[in-house]
């Protein structure tokens, strides 16, 4: 006998044939119904060379819901299936005298609008298991809440032994100060909605008010980011989750920044914070033989090239210089050095 399904409205196939199921209000569908045919049909998808018959179908809705229907109620479920939109699924349900079974005329077919098999859903398990991995600290709350109540769905439905067994872990930090305002944010770039908040600078030490018409979230090394247009600068700026203060959504007109713009806004950056009034620049330096194989692994940008020295490679980029670099190279110690331009291989040395 195939899987057998139980219905939860926050499943995979549950949500999609939800959806299906609110545009036929039409149809007098009870909430028995509704889940009889999901079990149905999740049964029909998966037969390929096998016939269930009705006994074998009703026993497995029994399993699923422990309620036993009539063989009565799943014949008028059959032919209600068969009905045509918006009163039915127009269900390709046909009965084979050969195999003395029930069967899809349509292998593709199914009620959900989309035909997934049981390695379909695995897959997007998987895919799931790996975002919630990698999300469990750098996105929401809200966010993990609904990932979680469809993995459980998921797992519900297609359980494959061992899934608690951990087998990602990735770095991150809890309890980043300004990560509660991630929803914020993410309502505010999606639709299109100004903000106002307080702003604290590190090198000024003083809070400033700002309003943005926010656009982008960045991460850059498990830290979080709010691109925007500013309001007071007449221009995009980048501001740090953890120096926001009291972020409001407000209501007046959207200053909308072209799409060209912002696509190319980080693409000449190493991090989030070129440093002012310095363009986009041809930046050469040396790391030895001991660092070298990590620049090979990681490029720092797409812009990287290599010249192979003895003692160690040289390399170019072509970008605005950054904060984030000058960290980042200063993080190599003796083992880097920059050579061009003059002004970064003298502001190295302090």
């Amino acid at each position: 006998m195939g899987q057998n399904y139980k219905f939860t409205p926050y499943s995979l196939y549950g949500m999609i044939f939800f959806i299906t199921f609110m545009k036929k209000l039409t149809m007098p569908i009870s909430k028995s119904a509704y889940k009889r045919y999901k079990i149905i049909d999740s049964i029909l998808r998966n037969t390929r060379d096998y016939y269930p018959t009705i006994v074998e179908i009703q026993t497995a809705i029994e399993k699923s819901l422990r309620q036993k229907p009539s063989l009565d109620t799943l014949e008028k479920d059959f032919k209600n299936m068969k009905l045509p939109d918006p009163h039915g699924f127009e269900a390709p349900i046909a009965y084979c005298r050969k195999n003395k079974g029930y069967h899809y005329t349509d292998s593709n077919f199914s009620i959900n609008g989309v035909s997934l098999t049981e390695k379909d859903v695995s897959s997007i398990k998987e895919a799931l298991e790996l975002l919630q991995s990698i999300g469990s600290s750098r996105v929401s709350d809200s966010f993990n809440y609904a990932l979680d109540k469809i993995l459980v769905s998921c797992k519900e439905e297609f359980p494959d032994g061992d899934s608690k067994r951990k087998i990602i872990e990735t770095e991150s930090v809890s309890g980043s100060r300004g990560f509660e305002h991630f929803d914020t944010f993410f309502k505010a770039c999606k639709n299109r909605i100004p903000v106002s908040f307080t702003h604290y600078s590190y090198q000024k030490r003083r809070f400033k008010a700002v309003v943005i018409h926010p656009i982008l979230l960045k991460e850059f090394d498990n830290f979080w980011y709010l691109l925007g247009y500013s309001e007071s600068h007449k221009a995009l700026r980048t501001f740090g989750f953890d120096r926001i203060y009291e972020p409001m959504l407000l209501k007046r007109l959207f200053i909308v920044t072209p799409q060209d713009i912002v696509s190319s806004y980080y693409k000449d950056i190493y991090g989030v914070y070129p440093i002012k009034n310095q363009p986009k620049q041809e930046i050469i330096f040396f790391a030895s033989a001991m660092v070298s194989n990590y620049f090979e692994a990681y490029p720092v940008h797409e812009s990287q090239m290599c010249k192979k020295r003895d003692s160690g490679n040289l390399y170019s980029l072509q970008l605005i210089p950054s904060m984030e670099l000058i960290k980042m190279f200063r993080s190599y110690g003796s083992e880097l050095r920059v050579l061009e331009p003059r002004w970064l291989y003298e502001e190295m040395k302090k």
